[in-house]
């Protein structure tokens, strides 16, 4: 073995000096010649003490640095490190939605809907069912005036004749009635006066001699031939069933236009939901009120109707969003889904009402902190082996590999779990 003293003095030995024994006068090499000796008698420098305990002291330092220099190799050459890796398991996650509209029971989520109004109008007419007879057109003829005085005179318009059946007839123009011949022609003065009922209708019309009698001055009048021409005719008025009639008749045509008109007020690929259509009352205005004299009873409606549509593509699709929005609520903080891994079923018709759709996406478990720092504390002291048969065991674990420093160490991990590093492989 090298002695440490030995090596300071060739390291701090200045060259071209040789190095002297123990003994006074010897000479280490024997090569050069030895330092002349000092004379007896002659007194000892005091510079020569002080140069020999700083070597002392220098030599005793280089050897402690030497000696920790060695230590703090033998330490770095010789304490172990272990290095864990792990990679993580990549799994496949699945969810199940089933979806539909509103009026749809047992589903998981209900697709949004969209409220539409539309106006519908009508016009409907019926024919009017009152009858009632109204006079029409005058009784008109003659009234044969028979004078018997030898004096003519004038029978002017407007004069009336009274007849037995209680009407009055008038004179309709002017009329000359001749005077009485008794001498000569021995007849009376005769004329037929034109009349004409008062009252219209039948009630003017009257049989020969119905219109008789005599005036003032003695003048004789009768009909000798009917008085007719009064007529009736049959006019129909609104009554209240006439009324009834029409509003039914507009309210079936309102019902019969709701959907056409829901219709138009649809978007392109919307439905209507079924059993969401909603009515008013219709407003109503007739043409004609009770008693109008008309052949037809008009009216008009408008009724205001709403109700509740989806689109099944929209739907569809968002439908697709929320089984992902679910899917990934559903992992917790220690599992990622990977990137660009989402893939949807297409949706499947369960009834009229109800679809479903599956997604699945691709999954990285990730170690959270505390599970990495049990893990580490768990694998101290084990065997490679044992080791690896550890971590594998941890759930969410595809792969694991363990690298030992240095490498010349036996196949154990160190003793404590500050010397290993468990790293999480992305």
């Amino acid at each position: 073995m090298v002695d440490p003293r030995s090596l300071l003095r060739r390291i701090v030995a200045p060259p071209g000096r040789p190095e002297t024994s123990r003994r006074s006068g010897a000479s280490l090499d024997a090569g050069e010649s030895a330092a002349p000796r000092q004379k007896p008698g002659t007194a000892v420098s005091v510079r020569a003490v002080p140069r020999r305990r700083f070597s002392h002291w220098l030599f005793a330092g280089l050897a402690l640095f030497l000696a920790g220099l060695v230590g703090a190799l033998v330490v770095v050459l010789t304490v172990p490190r272990a290095t864990v890796v792990i990679t993580p398991a990549i799994e496949e996650r699945r969810l199940t939605l089933t979806y539909g509209p509103p009026t749809a029971t047992g589903v998981d989520w209900v697709a949004p809907v969209r409220a539409v109004q539309a106006v519908v109008e009508a016009d409907a007419e019926v024919p009017a069912t009152g009858e009632k007879q109204v006079p029409e057109g005058v009784a008109r003829g003659r009234v044969r005036v028979v004078n018997a005085t030898l004096e003519a005179f004038t029978l002017t318009a407007g004069r009336q004749f009274l007849g037995t059946n209680g009407v009055a007839y008038r004179i309709v123009e002017d009329t000359y009635v001749p005077a009485a011949d008794p001498f000569g022609s021995q007849s009376f003065g005769v004329a037929d006066v034109p009349v004409e009922a008062t009252v219209p209708g039948p009630d003017g019309n009257a049989d020969a001699g119905v219109i008789a009698g005599q005036l003032a001055n003695g003048i004789l009048y009768r009909n000798i031939e009917p008085i007719s021409g009064g007529t009736v005719r049959t006019v129909r008025f609104v009554t209240s069933e006439d009324l009834d009639r029409v509003r039914e008749a507009i309210e079936r045509e309102l019902a019969a236009r709701v959907s056409a008109a829901l219709g138009a007020a649809l978007r392109d690929g919307e439905v209507l939901l079924t059993g969401t259509v909603r009515s008013g009352v219709p407003a109503i205005e007739f043409a004609q009120s009770v008693g109008a004299e008309v052949e037809r009873v008009a009216a008009h409606g408008r009724l205001v109707v709403e109700a509740r549509t989806y689109d099944p593509e929209a739907m569809h699709r968002s439908a697709q969003e929320e089984a992902a929005r679910r899917l990934a609520q559903s992992t917790t903080n220690d599992v990622v889904i990977l990137g660009n891994t989402l893939e949807f079923g297409e949706p499947v018709q369960l009834d009229n009402e109800r679809w479903q759709v599956e997604v699945s996406a691709a999954v990285r478990l990730i170690p959270s902190d505390t599970e990495l720092e049990q893990l580490r504390n768990a694998l101290t002291g084990l065997s490679v082996e044992a080791a690896t048969r550890r971590v594998r065991a941890v759930a969410g674990v595809a792969d694991v590999a363990i690298d030992l420093e240095p490498a010349w160490w036996p196949g154990r991990l160190p003793d404590r779990p500050g010397r290993i590093e468990v790293v999480v492989r992305e």
